[in-house]
């Protein structure tokens, strides 16, 4: 009997070392590239990217990054070239005015504002997997109203991969903002009563200047002429209200912005026809 239970355990410790040899070696098995390499444009699966730039800013770039997608990290620099495309740009705007009547087409930025040579290449360095091109960009002249962008396509690579056409374009809108710019929210007092909160939209006009919606009046783009104001930030925070356009706004004094806290405190009056508002105003950013 206790012949065979030696037998048992041999076997059984046989077993094991088998067992553990096995998995040590599958466990050290290389299965090589798991698929296939594709270069492609990131931010790009809208084909729309959009990205804030501050007004004034100093030596500001326009950044276009491209990727390599594969199990396995390339192993000799590789070259991507890109080009302007108009043409995506234009696909664009067509499909957002079928989809939206009230649509503003984008424009192309103006070549004045920014830096690119020719058709610009991309190096993607080896053992990594994205490069970038790097566009020095300054918003001098530009209209805030204005939807500007870049438009850039992805043409070849100097390895050959397969580029993802449906992450091949890229049109790259420009956001122009200050510190001021930006959703807020908190009350606007019509003396003597108090009205439901508001939640105005401030846009960058200048480094110091935004325009906000008066009061609770409507924000759609079809009253911007009538229901919007100017409000422009001195250094020592005191602010200067202003109208936009033909809005019938008066300074009253004494508005100020809070820049720790990011908060306005504006006094003013507006008149629709032949009534007049008084308006306090207290909204801190969101």
């Amino acid at each position: 009997m206790k012949r065979y239970k030696n037998i048992n355990l041999i076997a059984a410790l046989s077993f094991a070392v088998v067992s553990a040899t096995i998995t040590s070696c599958s466990n050290e098995v290389d299965f090589g590239e798991q698929f296939k390499k594709t270069v492609y444009i990131v931010n790009s699966n809208d084909l729309l990217h959009t990205s804030e730039h501050f007004f004034g800013a100093r030596n500001d770039e326009i950044v276009i990054s491209v990727y390599v997608a594969s199990s396995e990290p390339i192993t000799s620099d590789l070259k991507a070239r890109l080009k302007l495309e108009p043409k995506a740009l234009d696909s664009l705007n067509t499909l957002n005015a079928l989809i939206d009547p009230s649509y503003i087409d984008k424009v192309m930025l103006p070549a004045v504002n920014f830096q690119i040579e020719g058709d610009p290449e991309v190096t993607i360095k080896a053992g990594e997997q994205y490069g970038t091109l790097r566009m020095p960009f300054h918003t001098a002249g530009l209209n805030p109203d204005i939807a500007y962008t870049i438009p850039m396509a992805l043409l070849s690579n100097s390895a050959g991969f397969d580029i993802n056409p449906a992450l091949q374009m890229i049109v790259y809108e420009i956001r122009l903002v200050n510190q001021y710019s930006g959703l807020f929210a908190g009350i606007s007092q019509e003396s003597p009563t108090v009205s439901p909160g508001v939640q105005p939209v401030l846009k960058a006009m200048s480094t110091n200047t935004v325009r906000m919606p008066i009061h609770t009046l409507n924000d759609d783009w079809q009253h911007i002429n009538t229901n919007f104001m100017l409000l422009t930030i001195a250094e020592n925070g005191n602010v200067a209200i202003t109208p936009w356009a033909e809005a019938n706004v008066t300074d009253l004094g004494g508005s100020f912005y809070d820049a720790q806290n990011q908060t306005f405190e504006l006094n003013y009056q507006f008149s629709i026809g032949f009534v007049q508002y008084t308006i306090k105003q207290t909204i801190s950013k969101i």
